[in-house]
């Protein structure tokens, strides 16, 4: 189950904002993305761009054997 602290909000300027605790927090100078679900408000990481593609693949590729499974066609009657 996910962690779950309470807070309250407070002015910061005209915007509202609320404290987010230290080990909760991401990195500085994440971008983070913020939207509305009904009376929720999600705050994310904005997702990776496509920049990123290389890395993951090459990732990817040390856990992947490069090998697929035999395949046998089944007959089929095209008639």
């Amino acid at each position: 189950m996910p962690e779950v602290f309470v807070t309250r909000q407070f002015r910061a300027g005209n915007s509202q904002a609320v404290r987010i605790p230290a080990h909760m927090a991401f990195p500085p100078k994440t971008e983070l993305n913020v939207h509305r679900r009904g009376n929720k408000i999600i705050i994310e990481p904005k997702e990776e761009t496509l920049e990123r593609l290389p890395l993951l693949l090459a990732e990817l590729g040390k856990h992947h054997s490069g090998l697929r499974p035999e395949f046998e066609a089944e007959e089929r009657d095209w008639s």
